[in-house]
């Protein structure tokens, strides 16, 4: 059997399901004469051609081999960048970063794409007959189900800015406006100018690479207060037609313009003209805007006549279904390379295949995944504003050139856990989980989490940081840490197998001095297991306590000791402290106290 006579089969199926046609007795009719003989998956059917396995379907949609499985990520093309060679920038990408650490973290992720594919598939290869109908059943239902919810009743404007980084920057320095500029530096690159974009330069390209493509390329480094003027300025006239506009960045929001059109008579293009010039009287800045019965439709047109145009949908079903027709999936905000790879796998490339395959989507996707697909399928949801919720988190993060100094790494922790604490406070919350992420030098990415006592205090977030990092170690070389603070007081979302503070350090170190951490002023501690920042005029006494602990241990404590931890692995306490160690410990505390 080939997994392709079951996806073409199911794809018909789904194919059949419109409005008008909610009965499928003629195709489970031909389904169960093929399945006449077994209760298993349908034989091959007769003129259908072979699958196309995930590989291949990789390699024809971005004509690299495996392994450059993540180069599409960098010929996806952005606005202003029709025409660029794309074999240039493969070849070039292709040789600045062949078994380079990014090259190889990005393979194993493709490695694991393409495993969870194969299981996928394996998965699906064993539905029975029975099993399919059930499918079959349940995505009758919810199609009918999401056309009977479809409103198209509203207008949403998705009003994105061009290039808005790099445009604030040319208005401060003219003289950038004819040349290829980029925000950022070698390491990453934020945004391009239009300029730069016909190079096959874009955000989110290694700057090294993007000097390869473009060797006239002139980088600016970020000026986030100057960004943060011109954004305030924005927002005062996006206020203007709908006072509760959604921001998505600093440089985009989706407005609900229905009832503004309806005070002024005005249609939805009308509105967005008038919008986007008055956005570059204010500004001097232009915009893109896309109009459409829902947000997720707008925020596809916005960038269908970038820069500085707009694309207006027709407010009807007949309308968004052939708009999203041809349209590939990977337009569609939430889907990513990743899902782009599944999808490819089962042939399925654009918004109108996705929606001649619901059946298939149902059987190999999780429900809240098919959901989302299926939504995107029929062009339905986010018709509405969402509902008022909670901030759930707020975090900042800092790239740097990659180093495993432990001083500069802390310090710069320090720095993200006091900007996140002035946050918390300026909005009145208090925190209750802290989360490290960090980025390492292969680009491995690794988050962590921990509880604590519910504060908005700088101090209490910055240790909570960096014992988190020092629980990572040896952590190598990094290239990026961030802090974030969630689980805000009040929330009932406490997990009962999430750390503490208190099971995570020793009650030495939780009474720790209230001094504030600097850099200068702090002797770092080498020792295996320990690792903190001690205040100069403790280090005796610190020292002391490392004595005393290793005279506890029996002769033979170095032939015992738990071996050193691999990247990317955790050891628990257990693993590096025995029962003498735990005993001391505690006379130490007993002791203090």
């Amino acid at each position: 059997m080939r997994l392709k006579s079951r996806v073409d089969l199911l794809a018909f199926h789904s194919e059949c399901v419109t409005p008008s046609c909610l009965t499928f007795s003629h195709c489970r009719k031909d389904f169960t004469k093929q399945n006449a003989r077994r209760v298993g998956a349908p034989r091959q059917l007769s003129g259908m051609s072979p699958e196309v396995p995930y590989e291949d379907a990789q390699r024809s949609r971005d004509g690299s081999q495996g392994d450059t499985a993540f180069i599409p990520g960098f010929i996806n093309h952005k606005a202003g960048m029709a025409g660029v060679d794309q074999e240039r920038v493969k070849a070039v990408v292709k040789e600045l970063t062949r078994g380079g650490k990014h090259h190889r973290e990005e393979s194993r992720k493709d490695a694991n794409t393409e495993e969870s594919i194969a299981k996928m598939k394996e998965m699906y290869a064993s539905l029975s007959a029975t099993r399919i109908r059930e499918i079959e059943g349940s995505v009758r239902c919810r199609i009918g189900e999401m056309e009977a919810q479809r409103d198209l009743s509203r207008v949403w404007i998705h009003v994105d800015m061009d290039a808005f980084f790099a445009a604030c920057h040319t208005l401060e320095r003219p003289e950038l406006a004819s040349v290829p500029m980029a925000v950022g530096g070698m390491s990453m690159i934020s945004t391009a100018n239009y300029v730069a974009r016909k190079a096959g330069v874009r955000s989110a390209m290694p700057g090294f690479v993007a000097v390869k493509l473009c060797p006239a390329l002139v980088f600016v480094r970020q000026d986030f207060e100057l960004y943060q003027k011109y954004a305030a300025m924005l927002r005062e006239v996006w206020r203007v037609y709908d006072n509760q506009f959604d921001c998505g960045s600093l440089d985009e929001a989706y407005l609900d313009v229905t009832e503004f059109m309806s005070r002024t008579g005005m249609d939805g293009g009308e509105v967005a003209a008038k919008l986007r010039s008055d956005v570059e009287t204010k500004t001097r800045l232009t915009c893109s805007a896309g109009v459409a019965p829902t947000r997720r439709l707008a925020k596809i047109c916005s960038d269908w006549n970038k820069p500085n145009g707009q694309f207006v949908l027709e407010r009807s079903r007949d309308a968004v279904i052939s708009f999203l027709s041809d349209l590939p999936v990977r337009k569609v905000g939430g889907i990513g390379k990743v899902l782009e790879g599944k999808l490819a796998a089962f042939q399925i490339r654009t918004c109108g295949q996705l929606r001649q395959s619901l059946n298939v989507i149902a059987a190999v996707f999780t429900p809240a995944v098919s959901d989302f697909l299926f939504s995107v399928a029929l062009g339905t949801g986010t018709e509405q504003r969402p509902p008022d919720a909670q901030r759930k988190g707020l975090g900042h993060e800092r790239t740097f050139a990659p180093t495993s100094d432990p001083r500069f790494i802390e310090a710069k922790l320090h720095g993200l856990a006091e900007d996140v604490a002035k946050e918390l406070q300026k909005e009145n919350l208090k925190a209750q989980t802290v989360t490290l992420k960090i980025k390492k030098s292969n680009f491995e990415v690794m988050q962590r989490q921990l509880t604590i006592p519910s504060s908005n205090a700088a101090k209490v977030i910055s240790e909570a940081s960096i014992l988190l990092l020092r629980k990572e170690r040896p952590y190598g070389a990094l290239r990026l840490v961030g802090v974030k603070a969630s689980n805000f007081e009040g929330a009932d979302s406490h997990k009962a197998s999430q750390q503490t503070v208190d099971n995570m350090m020793p009650t030495a170190v939780a009474k720790r001095s209230e001094q504030a951490f600097d850099v200068d002023s702090t002797y770092f501690c080498s020792e295996e297991g320990c690792g903190r920042n001690v205040p100069l005029q403790e280090r005796q006494s610190h020292d002391d306590y490392h004595l005393a602990m290793r005279l506890s241990r029996d002769p033979s404590w170095e032939k015992r000791k738990a071996p050193r931890a691999a990247v990317g692995t955790r050891i628990g306490k257990k693993a590096r402290r025995d029962r003498s160690q735990k005993t001391i410990l505690s006379m130490l505390v007993k002791n203090k106290t």
